[in-house]
């Protein structure tokens, strides 16, 4: 399971955002990660999948171009209660491959379709530039390809987009609401976070009670703890002020992950357009 918010201003005022990303990824503690770097080779921020066979794929990640002033964000979401085949793709090199193409978003969504089979997935994009903020939503299952303008509070999870989740519902208004409430960076994050960290549990919910009906009351809050084995274990943030600057903010569990001692360590990475 995962979450993203997004927040668009194509034209922010003083103190105001071009872009805010809030994102949870929920794993089994487990499967190995590296925590987010950038990678000075592809220009490439965000963490990596280090399990066998998935080396190097991602769930999250952004890419600056600085040539072309530009930005692209991308976060995938599994689609939670579809049936799983063992003989496709890994969906972990979405993202990272995303991020590195030379064709346009929609160009990279429908070559994606055509060319290579999946299990069941849903891949949030974000094309910024000094121009214009777009957010781009494709599904594999139902196909679907979204494309949102302009200013935007926008929230995603492990569903269809015509289907939301209620935690999805919920935390969007909630993110919202810190958006517009807090007077300053440090406020905006620490209010980001909690958001991200809140357990509270957001029932009923039949659309996610139909999808995993074994756990849907645990996997019905933001922040998702089940059984000292699987949950939420990284928490990114991502904000573009008016000035072009480019902050990428990542709180996530340390690796090895011990159940019964988790440490939490964060990074920053800043850039600029």
């Amino acid at each position: 399971m995962c979450i993203v918010f997004i927040k668009t201003n194509p034209n922010p005022k003083n103190g105001e955002y071009r872009l805010i990303i809030a994102s949870n990824r929920d794993e089994f503690y487990k499967r190995p990660a590296k925590k987010a770097f950038l990678c000075t080779d592809s220009k490439i921020i965000g963490g990596r999948d280090l399990e066998e066979n998935r080396e190097n794929g991602m769930w999250l990640g952004l890419r600056i171009d600085e040539k072309k002033q530009t930005l692209r964000f991308g976060s995938l979401l599994n689609v939670t209660g579809e049936e799983k085949n063992t003989n496709v793709q890994s969906r972990g090199f979405i993202v990272p491959n995303y991020l590195k193409a030379k064709e346009s978003t929609v160009q990279y969504f429908e070559n994606l379709l055509k060319n290579a089979e999946f299990n069941a997935f849903n891949l949030v994009a974000v094309e910024l530039n000094k121009k214009e903020v777009s957010v781009y939503f494709l599904s594999n299952t139902p196909i679907q390809i979204c494309k949102f303008h302009g200013e935007q509070t926008l929230g995603f999870g492990n569903s269809p987009v015509n289907r939301p989740l209620t935690k999805v519902r919920n935390g969007r208004h909630r993110f919202e609401d810190v958006v517009q409430t807090s007077k300053s960076k440090e406020e905006l994050k620490d209010g980001l976070l909690k958001l991200l960290k809140s357990n509270e549990r957001n029932l009923p919910d039949p659309e996610l009670q139909r999808r995993a009906p074994q756990a849907y009351e645990q996997l019905s809050s933001i922040y998702v703890e089940i059984k000292k084995t699987y949950g939420t274990r990284t928490h990114s943030i991502v904000l573009v002020d008016k000035d072009w600057n480019v902050e990428f903010y990542e709180d996530t569990m340390e690796s090895p992950i011990n159940p019964d001692n988790i440490v939490w360590g964060n990074s920053v990475i800043k850039s600029s357009l």
